[in-house]
């Protein structure tokens, strides 16, 4: 018996980079505290600073440090070198989103944030990142430059609004969505912390594509840094019509997606909602990009081979942009992925996927190309 596990190119390998600064302050307990904060969804105060643009002063950046409530600590996100918030004990209280609707465990990990986050964040903003003229570092290249070029980004699954809100302070247009648990707890109050609503003459300028139904309007779109975010519901175990409006699905340039493909049950409906945004928007020739951790637990998790299998049945074409290892307290060292998919089969670089082929005692056997 013989399996297949995937085999990243060691050209694509790309250590943290320092120049995204990260750390997390605990802060005291809501009830302990003498002034309620409207915006304070969790005691963990996230942070993030992000790299200057080089033609940029510091005094013409803004938005450059955004700040997240969580209710978690972060996950194999910060440096050895970068301030941690300690552990802390919930003392026996119950989670007062427990008798939530849909607060299964895929809402839970949405309020703490994980290593994807970062590695995509560094995708979009940090040059140093990639260099060189091998396709992936055009890849890697073009999405910065379409980032400050305003391009239309839906996120999904994003949990904390952590990656949409720094996509749009370096210059995006995002539609950050997740679960309604997520969307109101903590994406919409941490869009306010770091957003200015836009307001008078100001507010023709904000893209329309944000508007993503009739419950919306200009006032929902927030203003952070050099770019434009809105919150809203999008649940993958519905019809995408049925949530988002035409104009909004048929006006996506790259869907992204952080962290939030591990459980088996959630992939095809996931993939059902990519596959509906890159119908509607065809004409722009949409793109996920998605990162993935492997995990020591399999059964409920999917494996990334399986993983793969599901997106190329599809007809899709998929390519490892990046990766790197990271440290995740309680589950050790995994390795982390940044995967860009195409409706179109056609190769998006040069090298192909690449899997080992395994026999029962684990030795290697050959190595072959699944393209």
């Amino acid at each position: 018996m013989s399996c297949t596990t995937f085999v990243p190119s060691q050209s694509s390998h790309v250590p943290i980079n320092p120049r995204l600064v990260c750390e997390e302050l605990w802060l005291p307990d809501l009830d302990e505290c003498d002034d309620e904060d409207d915006y304070r969804v969790g005691t963990i105060d996230f942070q993030i600073t992000l790299p200057l643009d080089d033609s940029c002063p510091e005094s013409s950046a803004p938005g450059r440090c955004l700040k997240f409530y969580c209710r978690d600590r972060s996950a194999g996100v910060l440096l050895p070198s970068e301030p941690a918030a300690p552990a802390a004990s919930q003392d026996g209280r119950v989670d007062p989103f427990f008798f939530e609707k849909g607060f299964d465990l895929e809402a839970m990990t949405g309020f703490q944030v994980w290593p994807g986050s970062r590695l995509m964040i560094e995708t979009f903003t940090c040059k140093a990142s990639y260099t060189g003229s091998s396709s992936r570092g055009k890849r890697l290249r073009h999405w910065q430059e379409s980032l400050r070029g305003g391009v239309n980004i839906l996120e999904v699954g994003a949990g904390m609004g952590v990656v949409g809100s720094c996509l749009a302070a370096a210059g995006g247009n995002v539609l950050i969505t997740d679960l309604p648990v997520l969307v109101e707890n903590g994406i919409k109050p941490n869009l306010r912390r770091n957003g200015a609503i836009t307001l008078s003459s100001s507010s023709y300028l904000s893209p329309d594509f944000l508007i993503s139904n009739d419950c919306l309007s200009k006032e929902d779109i927030l203003s952070i840094g050099k770019g434009w975010a809105c919150a809203d519901v999008l649940d993958w175990f519905k019809p995408v019509p049925d949530q988002l409006s035409r104009d909004t699905s048929s006006s996506i340039d790259v869907i992204v997606a952080c962290d939030c493909v591990f459980l088996r049950k959630l992939v095809d409906p996931l993939l059902n909602t990519v596959s509906t945004i890159f119908e509607h928007s065809k004409s722009r020739s949409p793109k996920l990009l998605f990162t993935f951790q492997r995990r020591n637990m399999m059964g409920v998790f999917i494996s990334m081979e399986e993983l793969l299998v599901r997106i190329e049945e599809r007809g899709w074409g998929i390519e490892c942009l990046a990766w790197r290892t990271v440290n995740v307290e309680g589950d050790g060292i995994h390795e982390n992925y940044l995967f860009e998919v195409s409706p179109e089969k056609s190769s998006i670089v040069d090298e192909p996927l690449f899997f080992e082929e395994k026999a029962s005692k684990g030795e290697v056997r050959c190595l072959t190309n699944q393209k």
